[in-house]
């Protein structure tokens, strides 16, 4: 304790604490997952070849040492979050196969003993599963550490606009990174004096705009601010020079986002020559052996969910036609992917005599929306006769909801690169905290859904959707 009392400061031993915790519940997590593989074996009386606990233990050990290397080897302490965790369990996902590999490797190999490949199989199936959870749990409580001050980093954001805006709204999504904004600085006289306040029902935030550059120093001692986060992208060069000397002299770490991010910091890729950063636009690209498995999918889980869910969709049939005049299926003109236009459908939740082009209500107090198209909105079975849609190829189970032409028709080049990709019934966005807020407000969850999309994501988005359903809590 004293070492670290003299080599580390109080604000950096919380990080390490929380790892060092982590560490100790990955090796109990890893100890439980072999011992419930071995049970099950047994359990399900698969013990053809006698397994002796004895060797059992001896592997425990093996995998506690084994897996904690690969999990630090893969990146699984590193401080990231990304939306939905996505990238973490990715991790997780990637750990364990490498895992599984090497002990079938080692298995194979070792002619001394003989381990079941089946036990080996059902403890990956436990790590996947318990340490996705496990991380789970301390996503949560960093959150909680976080909201009350502890281990946090406290930010200045410079530049109340509309890029400082949307960093600020991220971090406060993303709490488990640990940094806590505590105000804006602007050269904007107008805005000085202001509260920045979060437009969505579902993200709670405001923030003062507490001064100007001149007023840094001050600000930054009196907030005890440890970072500075330069989002005004067209900053003189003069400028920015005095804002860094003034972050060294003070011991504020500084980040700034680069003036190309006016062109949305989703197209942008990084890659580096010998040291020198290179940036440069990357266009949206589907992988082909992912888009024909995906299409697989559709077809399969679309068609059995039709069958399987047909008396349910008869009985919201018959519901909607008693509950209010007018049809049953609700179809409009939609554009899919490359912009290419189609008859969607969905249960009918608005009066019949509502405009069939317009804006999409953002909450249930909707005077357009019917009694009992308030239940359907709210635990998204409205979208069941989308099935259809998957059927026939214009839509897939996962990816960017599809827009009204006429707002397709105001998209800039940005938001286009949404239409690169098939339409779903579900996406990032409607999972998102912003689910309440129009779709083309948010396209930042569809350019990254493009950009990372795989199975394993589309598997996340589908169980937080059911999730989300069962809970009833709708996308409006």
């Amino acid at each position: 304790m004293e070492f670290l009392k003299r080599y580390i400061t109080k604000k950096e031993r919380m990080p390490i604490f929380i790892t060092i915790a982590l560490v100790l519940s990955d090796m109990a997590t890893i100890a439980l997952s072999v011992y419930l593989g071995y049970y099950l074996y047994h359990f399900l009386e698969l013990n053809i070849t006698p397994q002796p606990v004895e060797l059992y233990i001896g592997l425990t050990f093996a995998s506690v040492v084994i897996m904690i290397a690969i999990f630090q080897m893969v990146g699984l302490y590193k401080r990231e979050v990304s939306i939905l965790n996505i990238m973490e369990v990715r991790k997780i996902f990637k750990a364990t196969l490498i895992g599984l590999l090497l002990f079938f490797f080692l298995a194979f190999y070792t002619k001394a003993v003989i381990f079941s490949r089946l036990i080996i199989s059902f403890s990956a199936i436990f790590l996947f599963i318990f340490v996705s959870i496990e991380r789970l749990f301390y996503y949560r409580l960093q959150q909680k550490l976080n909201v009350k001050g502890i281990g946090v980093t406290r930010i200045l954001i410079y530049g109340a606009g509309e890029v400082g805006q949307l960093i600020l709204k991220r971090l406060f999504q993303s709490p488990g990174l640990g940094y806590l904004p505590v105000g804006f600085i602007d050269d904007s006289d107008e805005k000085i004096g202001r509260t920045i306040k979060s437009n969505s029902s579902q993200t709670q935030y405001k923030l003062p705009v507490l001064g100007k550059i001149e007023d840094f120093e001050r600000i930054a001692r009196e907030q005890h601010i440890d970072e500075l986060f330069v989002t005004i992208t067209g900053l003189e060069k003069e400028k920015f020079r005095d804002v860094i000397l003034k972050c060294r002299e003070l011991k504020v770490t500084y980040r700034f986002v680069p003036h190309i991010f006016d062109l949305k910091v989703q197209k942008i890729n990084v890659s580096n020559l010998d040291g020198i950063p290179l940036i440069s636009m990357r266009n949206p690209k589907i992988d082909p052996i992912y888009a024909f498995a995906k299409r697989f999918f559709d077809i399969i889980l679309s068609l059995i969910s039709l069958v399987v869910l047909s008396p349910f969709i008869l009985i919201i049939s018959l519901i909607i036609k008693k509950d209010s005049p007018g049809p049953v299926i609700f179809h409009q003109v939609r554009c899919g992917r490359n912009g290419k236009k189609f008859e969607f459908y969905k249960f009918r939740t608005m009066w019949a005599d509502s405009k069939p082009y317009d804006w999409t209500p953002t909450n249930l107090d909707d005077k357009r929306i019917t009694k009992f198209g308030k239940f359907l909105r709210r635990t998204s079975l409205d979208e069941l006769p989308q099935l259809w849609n998957v059927l026939r190829g214009d839509m897939s189970l996962v990816g960017p909801r599809p827009e009204m032409p006429f707002i397709v028709d105001t998209y800039n080049e940005i938001q286009r690169d949404r239409l690169a990709v098939k339409p779903g019934i579900t996406g990032l966005w409607q999972v998102s905290a912003d689910r309440g807020t129009q779709i083309h407000d948010n396209v930042e969850y569809d350019l990254y859904y493009i950009e990372n999309c795989g199975l394993l994501l589309d598997f996340v988005i589908i169980i937080r959707t059911l999730y989300f359903a069962v809970r009833g809590i709708g996308a409006f």
